[in-house]
C-alpha cells in the first residue's frame, strides 16, 4: 500500500507499508508530499523500506520528516539515526509540531526537498552531513561497537557504510579534509586504534611468534640464576630427574632466594629451538585475512568527537560545497586561476624550448535541449579527476578542463594525442548517468600552436565551447540511477 493523505496541519503525508521504488515512480513526484510515514510493524521490513526511502539517499524524500510505527521504538538499531519519531497517528499534536519545526528549519537553511541521485561517496558525505544539520545534530561522536568494521563508529555513518555507500578509506579522507578545512572541529580525543593496512578493519588477531622462523608454536619459561657459579639459563636446562641441578657446575639447587632466583622469563620456539626474550608480534585481519609480519605495519587511526563549526554549517549547505572539496579530495584538481597560470607557464616553456611535446587542454561541457551550456556538476569534476589522475583538472565557465603535455622524444606525438581524445570520450560516457532528459555531454581538445604571441589567444579560447565538438553523447534513460563506471588503469 502507498497513498498520500493530508494531516490536520494540511501537510501531505506519504503512507507506505512495503518496499517501493519511489524515486523511479512517475506517479509520486517530490512535490506531492511533505512527510513520510512507514506503517509497518516489522522491524526488518521497515529497515528494508528505509534502505531506499529515507531522508538522506532518496532523491524525493531528501531532508523530509520521516516517522515509523510506534511499536518499532527501540528495535531499529542504527536506522533510528534517520528516523524523526515513532507514532501511529499522523494527526498527533506533538508529531505535527515536530513536522513543522523540521520543515521550517530546512526552509531557513535553504535545503531543497529534492536532490540529484548520489553518484559518488563525496556526494553522499555532503548529503548525510546536510541531513544532520537539518536535524540540528552537529556533534559527531563515535561509539564503541563490537560488530563495527573499525571498532569505533559514528552510528549514522556506519549505517550507510554497511549499505555500501562508501569505502573506509574515503570516510577517513573526508573527516580529515573537513577538519583541515575548518568545517569540522575536533572537540575531544576518544582513542587511537590500529587498523589493517589493507582493508582498514580493526578486528585483528595478535600472534606471538619466533623472531627467527616466524612460527607461533612457542613456550614460555622462567630463567634461573644460580648464585654460586652465576649461570643464567632457562629452567628446563636445570631439570634433571625432577631436581634442579645447575647445568654448569652440577650443584643441586634447593632454596630459592638462597641458592638461586628467577629474574626473568624467556620464550623458546618449538619449531626451530630458538630462545629469545621478546617474541615478535604479527597480525591477521579477521576481515580480509591479510597478515603482517610485524604489528608496526598496522595503520594508527585517531578517533575523535567532531563538531560541525558555524563556518562548516554554512559551507556544507551551500550549493558550491561540491567544488570547494575537490582541492582536498584530489591532488590533481586546481582552482581555475591557478590552472590558467600553469597553462601560461607551460606554453612559455614550450616556446622557449624547455619542453618538448604538445600542450593540450581538453574541455567537457553539458548542453540542454536548447543548446545552452549547463552549470558544472561536482560528480562530473570527480570523474575527470579519476579518469586523468596524472593530469591537472579544473572547472569554470560551465566547462571542466583537463591539461596534458604529450611528450614523445622521437618527434611523433600523434599517438599520445589520440590516447588523450580516447580518454576524454571514455570520461563523457562514464558521466552519462548524471545527465537529465534532453541534455547531452560534449568534449573537444585544444592544441597550442604558433609562437609566443599566440599564448593569450589560446587562453582566451579556453572560455568558449566549440560548435562542433569532437564527441557528443546524449541522455540515455537506461542509464538513470546507475553509478558511473570507474576508469581502468591508463597513462595519458
Amino acid at each position: 500500500m502507498i497513498t498520500i493523505q493530508n494531516n490536520d496541519g494540511d501537510r501531505r503525508v506519504l503512507l507506505l507499508d512495503s518496499p517501493f521504488a519511489l524515486d523511479e515512480s512517475p506517479d509520486f513526484p517530490e512535490y506531492l508530499f511533505d512527510v513520510v510515514f512507514i506503517a509497518n510493524e516489522s522491524a526488518e521490513e521497515a529497515k528494508t523500506i528505509l534502505n531506499s526511502i529515507n531522508p538522506v539517499t532518496s532523491t524525493k524524500c531528501c531532508y523530509k520528516p520521516l516517522f515509523v510505527s510506534s511499536s518499532l521504538k527501540g528495535k531499529m538499531g542504527n536506522y533510528g539515526e534517520i528516523i524523526d519519531g515513532y507514532a501511529d497517528d499522523w494527526n498527533d499534536m506533538e508529531v505535527m509540531t515536530q513536522i513543522e519545526n523540521i520543515i521550517a528549519y530546512n526552509t531557513q537553511l535553504g535545503l531543497n526537498a529534492q536532490e540529484d541521485p548520489i553518484l559518488s561517496s563525496n556526494q553522499f558525505f555532503i548529503r548525510l552531513t546536510r541531513f544532520l544539520i537539518s536535524r540540528r545534530k552537529t556533534i559527531l561522536e563515535p561509539k564503541l561497537d563490537v560488530s563495527a568494521s573499525t571498532g569505533y563508529v559514528i552510528p549514522v555513518f556506519d549505517l550507510f557504510y554497511r549499505l555500501g555507500h562508501y569505502e573506509l578509506s574515503e570516510y577517513f579522507v573526508f573527516m580529515q579534509s573537513m577538519t583541515e578545512k575548518g568545517l569540522f572541529r575536533t572537540s575531544k580525543f576518544v582513542n587511537k586504534v590500529y587498523l589493517c593496512p589493507k582493508c582498514l578493519h580493526s578486528h585483528m588477531l595478535y600472534i606471538h611468534s619466533c623472531p627467527k622462523c616466524g612460527q607461533s608454536s612457542i613456550k614460555i619459561e622462567e630463567v634461573i640464576h644460580h648464585f654460586r657459579c652465576a649461570n643464567v639459563s632457562p629452567e628446563h636446562t636445570y631439570n634433571f630427574g625432577g631436581q634442579l641441578r645447575c647445568p654448569k657446575c652440577h650443584k643441586i639447587l634447593r632454596h630459592i632466594g638462597v641458592d638461586f632466583d628467577r629474574p626473568a622469563t624467556v620464550h623458546t620456539c618449538n619449531t626451530c629451538g630458538n630462545t629469545f626474550i621478546e617474541p615478535k608480534i604479527k597480525t591477521i585481519c579477521t576481515s580480509c585475512h591479510h597478515q603482517t609480519s610485524d604489528a608496526d605495519e598496522l595503520i594508527p587511526q585517531d578517533f575523535n568527537i567532531y563538531e560541525i563549526t558555524s563556518e562548516g554549517k554554512q559551507s556544507i549547505i551551500s550549493p558550491n560545497i561540491g567544488f570547494t572539496i575537490y582541492t582536498e579530495f584530489y591532488d590533481n584538481y586546481v582552482e581555475y586561476n591557478r590552472f590558467v597560470n600553469r597553462i601560461r607557464l607551460l606554453a612559455e616553456q614550450k616556446f622557449s624550448g624547455n619542453i618538448k611535446g604538445d600542450l593540450l587542454v581538453g574541455k567537457i561541457w553539458i548542453l540542454n535541449e536548447n543548446e545552452e551550456t549547463m552549470p558544472i556538476r561536482p560528480e562530473g569534476i570527480e570523474l575527470a579527476c579519476l579518469y586523468f589522475p596524472s593530469n591537472k583538472v579544473s572547472a569554470a565557465n560551465n566547462i571542466t578542463y583537463v591539461s596534458s603535455i604529450i611528450r614523445n622524444y622521437t618527434g611523433d606525438t600523434e599517438e599520445g594525442i589520440i590516447n588523450f581524445q580516447v580518454m576524454l570520450s571514455e570520461t563523457i560516457r562514464a558521466t552519462l548517468p548524471i545527465l537529465n532528459p534532453g541534455e547531452k555531454i560534449c568534449t573537444t581538445y585544444m592544441k597550442l600552436q604558433g609562437n609566443q604571441s599566440t599564448i593569450d589567444d589560446f587562453i582566451k579560447e579556453m572560455d568558449y565551447v566549440s560548435s562542433s565538438p569532437d564527441d557528443t553523447v546524449a541522455y540515455n534513460p537506461a542509464m538513470v540511477g546507475q553509478k558511473p563506471e570507474l576508469p581502468r588503469a591508463h597513462n595519458v
